[in-house]
């Protein structure tokens, strides 16, 4: 990796100050570079697997947190995800997960989003940081107001706008299984 003075990390799992997880590609792989609120590093990742291990470390799946925020807002296209929600962790995609320019910004950490001239976006966190991202403005827009949504719809049900029980468990088991299976079809289709 060019310009990395220290050894990138094996490993590394999502927390309080990570604002976002962007690709780096070295050759023919593909690593991490974090940025939290004090400090950036390198990390020996793809983006999407420590997305991955950041859901299992707080105790779900990548898989289970998509089929999460389709349970709450019916978003199935790069949709956000909530990898903790006692910690405040809303992450977006910047692209669809599968593609490896796909980065990951956490929501809380935008200050302020701009076009540049290139027709990329600049975003500014609230530390003053800024990275440019090649996103279309437009598109970057729409993942920060859809998270923004989910935030919002996630939030009034931890606050008790809804039944204590989440909607899904409310439903008969066949139902809930039909979601299930329905949400699969719907992402094997997406993949393949």
């Amino acid at each position: 990796m060019s310009g990395i003075s220290e050894t990138p990390l094996d490993s590394y799992v999502i927390n309080q100050t990570t604002m976002a997880v962007l690709p780096v590609e070295e050759g023919k792989r593909v690593y991490s570079k974090v940025i939290e609120r004090e400090t950036s590093f390198y990390v020996e990742l793809k983006p999407l697997q420590i997305i991955e291990r950041s859901c299992r470390f707080f105790g779900s799946s990548y898989a289970g947190r998509k089929a999460g925020t389709y349970e709450v807002t019916g978003i199935s296209h790069k949709p956000p995800i909530v990898i903790d929600s006692s910690n405040h962790l809303y992450f977006f995609p910047t692209y669809s997960s599968n593609r490896p320019q796909c980065g990951w910004i956490s929501h809380k950490y935008i200050h302020i989003f701009q076009e540049s001239s290139l027709g990329d976006t600049v975003v500014t966190f609230t530390n003053e940081q800024s990275v440019k991202l090649d996103v279309s403005y437009k598109s970057f827009e729409s993942q920060v107001h859809r998270t923004a949504y989910l935030r919002t719809k996630f939030q009034d049900r931890l606050d008790g706008g809804l039944p204590k029980k989440q909607e899904f468990m409310l439903y008969p088991k066949e139902q809930q299984l039909n979601l299930v299976y329905d949400f699969i079809l719907r992402e094997l289709r997406n993949r393949y």
